[in-house]
């Protein structure tokens, strides 16, 4: 299912994001059976469906030309509901999600020459400020890597779920956003074969070599040192952007992590009714004033 719209052609910034949310198969979701739903993405959050904050997100994004979101065909008539509601700006398709995440990802990316974008239906604290920073990172990288640092995601909230990886500077999460510059670096992707995103011991290896997974484990390595080793394993050059919204590394994946990022967006909610509410009344006062 596709629409047409914007190419690569409609700018050097014109970017593809690729939205990956297809199921694990023969991985039971506790979050899916708690909800009744077909799949994790489409549960609902915050009034949401929980895949809608993300595509919301790209939509509104001025250099998002293309959306591809890989998720198995019986749920393609719920995601194109919800793509029904949001703004209509540049292409869409739904991709059949593989086994295989780095199937899924290649095949989202066909027919796309410009830099790509990859995260997960169930980052439903996705920014605008993130996807801008791992754009940056693509300007002089094949490939980004987005991380948070540990005192940034305790700091969101107090029952932030912890999932670390260990450098010698410190310890990051990871973000599940990643930005691709272009067709010849699509073969990064392969860190992700055999795995899901959560095998996290299996993509190290993968990206730096049995010897890099151990220096890493024994923090030997700076998040820096790590990304250079990565580098000349792969082949690309790896750029691992840091980022200070610690949000950005808390995703959905049980019930504690579902509470916390409800209790976010709701906090985000509030938050821009309240600056809304304060530009109503400022708008007021400078119309009395001019009155």
């Amino acid at each position: 299912m596709e629409t047409s719209g914007a190419s690569p052609s409609d700018g050097p910034s014109a970017l593809r994001m690729i939205v990956l949310a297809g199921e694990t198969r023969g991985k039971t979701d506790g979050l899916v059976r708690r909800f009744a739903q077909s799949h994790r993405s489409l549960i609902p959050i915050a009034g949401q469906p929980m895949i809608a904050h993300v595509l919301r997100v790209a939509s509104d994004h001025p250099h998002v030309a293309s959306l591809a979101i890989c998720i198995e065909r019986e749920a393609f008539g719920p995601v194109w509901d919800v793509l029904t509601r949001l703004p209509g700006r540049g292409s869409i398709a739904l991709v059949p999600a593989r086994e295989e995440l780095a199937d899924s990802v290649r095949d989202a990316a066909i027919g796309w020459s410009g830099p790509l974008i990859v995260t997960t239906a169930d980052h439903a604290m996705l920014s605008t400020d993130a996807i801008d920073a791992v754009v940056d990172a693509l300007g002089r990288a094949d490939v980004a890597v987005a991380l948070a640092p540990r005192l940034n995601v305790e700091a969101v909230h107090s029952a932030a779920p912890r999932r670390f990886l260990s450098f010698r500077d410190g310890d990051y999460a990871p973000c599940d956003l990643y930005g691709i510059a272009g067709p010849t670096a699509l073969r990064a992707v392969e860190v992700f074969r055999g795995g899901s995103l959560d095998g996290v011991s299996a993509r190290i290896r993968r990206a730096t070599g049995l010897i890099g997974l151990l220096l890493v484990r024994c923090r030997l390595l700076t998040v820096l040192g790590a990304t250079a080793m990565a580098s000349r394993h792969l082949g690309l050059r790896l750029s691992a952007v840091v980022l200070s919204d610690g949000s950005q590394a808390i995703d959905v994946n049980d019930d504690r992590s579902y509470a916390v990022v409800r209790d976010l967006l709701d906090r985000r909610s509030a938050s821009a009714v309240e600056l809304e509410r304060r530009a109503l009344s400022r708008a007021d006062r400078r119309r009395a004033v001019a009155g």
